[in-house]
């Protein structure tokens, strides 16, 4: 989201047209031509300043469809890394053929960071092999609307954000176990992992919450 202002500065011409009548034949107010008069012009210029005004865009958000959300929000500190956080795993739920699987991100460090948007993933196997995960980033999934927004994270605070994986293949069969989940923060290319209790299906489709505040990505 971007905020611009444009300041309008209007400038109003005042163009008055002044006749002055010779007299005595001074050289003053006489033309050159002889025709007794001269017509003398004078502008006068004021400015005039409107208030600023605001401008709110949104663009879109690649490479899924979903439209990125504004937000008035002002980051605070450096953008939080691996370096900053320690993930957990705030448990799973399931409906009809999906599951729910909630992780948070801790500001472990002692200074506050940032964050915006989507962290990577991949589901990961018991000995650290990746799994298909095919995570899809959206706003919008079967709980509903989750807005990106920008987030200030102090030491002790967490973000989290939400990992729903189908639990069936599309062609049919059994999918592999996922025991880990592998994640890299938004702005970061350090890996981190978190255990998944119970472990879930590693069926190669998902979908892929933005960060949220708190555990609200998984008590949405």
């Amino acid at each position: 989201m971007r905020f611009s202002r444009n300041l309008l500065v209007a400038t109003v011409a005042v163009i008055g047209t002044l006749v002055v009548v010779a007299c005595g034949g001074s050289s003053n107010t006489s033309d050159n031509n002889g025709g007794g008069q001269k017509t003398v012009t004078i502008v006068r210029t004021r400015t005039v300043t409107a208030p600023a005004s605001v401008t709110t865009t949104t663009a879109p958000l690649t490479p899924t469809t979903a439209t990125k959300t504004t937000t008035t929000a002002i980051a605070t500190g450096t953008a939080c890394t691996a370096s900053d956080l320690t993930p957990t795993f705030l448990g799973s739920n399931g409906a009809a053929g999906t599951i729910e699987l909630g992780f948070g991100l801790k500001n472990s460090g002692s200074t506050t960071c940032h964050t915006y948007g989507w962290p990577g993933v991949e589901l990961l196997s018991s000995n650290g092999v990746g799994l298909p995960t095919n995570a899809t980033r959206t706003t919008t999934d079967v709980l509903g609307d989750t807005p990106a927004n920008v987030l200030t994270l102090k030491p002790g605070e967490q973000a989290s954000f939400r990992l729903i994986a189908t639990d069936f293949a599309s062609g049919g069969g059994s999918c592999e176990n996922a025991s880990q989940l592998q994640i890299y923060a938004p702005d970061d290319t350090v890996t981190m992992k978190v255990a998944i209790s119970g472990g879930v299906p590693a069926c190669g489709r998902a979908t892929l919450s933005p960060m949220m505040p708190g555990a609200t990505a998984f008590s949405h």
